[in-house]
């Protein structure tokens, strides 16, 4: 009598899978490296010993930003070896800055000691006082090309709820190991934000 062996008609797709490899052909994978809350007043924000070979290239995602000052701008700084700031003037960046007006406040930075990422933030209404922002970091680790990033931001000025783009690179060979955002006064109330090393196309 002949063996017959049924298939299923259906197969259960909920159920649950776990992987620990690597799979060829995936591109552009996010990896969390660390995720920061912070609800009480800080004097800066540092993602330290983050950057290293094992990513070339990573991405910033800040959902909550709120200075403790009004009218206060988000700067940047790269942080090298052990956490040391990078002070040295060879920061170049340049962002283009609408508000909700048409009215155009770009403003650049050409060899100075740090990056600015926004105009004045305005915290007096608790509610929409406060900005978000995006940072694509290109190569911080890399000595031998220089990091460059990009950031989307939005936040809101006096009345009005400017949207930044800007990108900069840094004139230095160094390996920079992290990240540092502070005020260009005063301190900052709230921060909200992960950092994820980007994985490259796997062959």
């Amino acid at each position: 009598m002949p063996f017959t062996k049924l298939l299923p008609t259906s197969i259960d797709l909920a159920q649950n899978f776990t992987f620990t490899g690597t799979v060829a052909g995936v591109s552009g994978t996010y990896v969390k490296l660390e995720h920061k809350n912070i609800t009480s007043t800080v004097s800066s924000v540092t993602f330290e010993q983050k950057f290293s070979a094992t990513y070339e290239n990573y991405f910033l995602h800040v959902s909550h930003y709120r200075p403790a000052s009004d009218n206060t701008s988000i700067y940047m700084r790269w942080l090298s070896g052990t956490n040391t700031e990078f002070t040295t003037t060879s920061y170049n960046y340049s962002c283009t800055d609408y508000n909700n007006t048409d009215t155009n406040n770009s403003f650049f930075g050409s060899n100075v000691a740090f990056a600015r990422l926004t105009r004045g933030i305005d915290t007096d209404n608790t509610t929409v006082g406060r900005a978000s922002f995006t940072m694509n970091i290109i190569t911080p680790f890399t000595t031998d090309h220089p990091p460059e990033y990009m950031w989307h931001a939005s936040y809101r000025n006096v009345t009005q709820r400017p949207m930044a783009v800007g990108s900069g690179t840094c004139n230095s060979n160094t390996a920079f190991t992290g990240i540092k955002f502070y005020q260009d006064s005063g301190n900052i109330d709230n921060f909200t934000g992960t950092l994820y090393g980007i994985v490259e196309w796997v062959t």
